[in-house]
């Protein structure tokens, strides 16, 4: 049977605090190998080093938005050393985990590689995170009452679909992050206010190949509330109200770039809680996740 962990801060999530963030998310043990290149099929090549550390693209948002706002997690893990190294990661963030849900199963795991230029390729094992349930998370949402709700794609299509469709019930405003993309009604997560996707995952989603990031930030503004649009070091196009703006890359040495979307979005919300209007607060998610890819893991 699962079980409800209360967190140490319960204050952070009493209802009437303004802002607050709620993150709905995944949470995973991340095995973070740097090799010197990908291999290629049926290639074995050595390693140059092993990390673990707490991570899962819920995780590392909430650990991005708590910088700014008051902040609570709602995931799930299992019953192993991994749940209890995600637990401490949390708790001494500050991010409240009062309703971090314990299942009878593995916590979930990714697999990541990272080669000296920064850029990593990840294998995800969803396992716990596959344990949560619409109806433990809006139970969660409507105890914790937050001000803005952030979520992306690596909980059950189920469980975004639901959350979406709280926060339309609700009024309470929905951030969305679409990764790992995966085929969904966009009609039942329109009300993303903004959409923030990459440029994969925005030809996903409409289905076309363009590889013009402006073209397709406005194809998607068409169907969502808003719409921001992640392009790397050529920074980012933002669309709210039928204006969109170009926010410039930010020209830096890249040591890891794992994270460095979730540490966007993260910010994003957060100060989007705070009222902050969306262009500025993406001007500060861009500086958030420049500062992310120049330092090691360990570091951040």
């Amino acid at each position: 049977m699962p079980n409800v962990k209360r967190g140490l801060r319960p204050s952070i999530a009493r209802k009437g605090v303004d802002p607050f963030v709620a993150v709905v998310g995944s949470a995973n043990l991340d095995i973070v190998l740097a090799v010197s290149r990908r291999p290629v099929a049926g290639e074995t090549i050595m390693g140059q080093g092993l990390q673990e550390t707490a991570g899962g693209k819920g995780l590392n948002q909430a650990l991005s938005a708590v910088r700014v706002a008051s902040t609570t997690f709602i995931g799930s893990v299992g019953r192993d050393h991994a749940a209890q190294q995600i637990e401490e990661a949390l708790d001494s963030a500050g991010v409240d985990v009062t309703y971090l849900v314990r299942h009878d199963m593995a916590t979930g795991r990714a697999y990541i590689q990272v080669t000296p230029d920064g850029e990593n390729s990840i294998i995800v094992l969803a396992l716990a995170n596959s344990a949560m349930s619409p109806t433990e998370t809006l139970a969660a949402l409507d105890k914790a009452n937050p001000t803005l709700v952030l979520t992306q794609f690596e909980v059950p299509r189920d469980v975004t679909v639901a959350v979406a469709q709280w926060c339309r019930q609700t009024g309470v405003r929905l951030v969305l992050n679409p990764s790992p993309v995966q085929p969904i009604d966009i009609d039942a997560i329109s009300n993303a206010d903004p959409l923030i996707v990459n440029q994969v995952e925005a030809q996903t989603i409409l289905g076309v190949d363009s590889n013009d990031d402006q073209y397709l930030a406005l194809q998607l503004a068409d169907r969502f509330e808003s719409i921001v649009l992640t392009a790397g070091s050529n920074g980012a196009f933002v669309i709210s109200g039928g204006e969109i703006v170009h926010i410039s890359g930010e020209q830096v040495k890249v040591v890891d770039t794992t994270g460095a979307g979730d540490a966007f979005a993260g910010t994003l919300a957060a100060h989007l809680a705070h009222g902050t209007k969306l262009v500025d607060s993406a001007m500060l998610a861009n500086r958030e996740a420049a500062r992310i890819i120049q330092l090691t893991r360990e570091a951040r």
